[in-house]
């Protein structure tokens, strides 16, 4: 079942507009809540050398899992009603 879904039609599309739809929400929030929606004291800190590489990385990574597991069970469940 799980090849079947990784490989079915859109799945990937899928995945990368969840996980591109994620990050953004996810840094809105992160603006608002930790930073009181000083942008200026957002990207200073975000894009401070020496953190940089982690911002990326982890905003990369928690986007695809994020994208994956929402598509994945989306898409198994678009299978399994196929299959009825």
């Amino acid at each position: 079942m799980f090849s079947k879904v990784i490989s079915h039609s859109g799945f990937w599309k899928s995945v990368i507009f969840l996980a591109s739809m994620f990050i953004i929400i996810y840094n809105i929030a992160d603006v608002f809540m930790v930073f009181d929606g000083s942008f200026t004291a957002y990207a200073g800190e975000r894009f401070a050398t020496e953190h940089l590489l982690r911002f990326f990385s982890a905003n990369i990574a928690s986007g695809f899992v994020y994208g994956f597991i929402f598509s994945f069970f989306k898409f198994r469940s678009k299978i399994k009603q196929e299959q009825q």
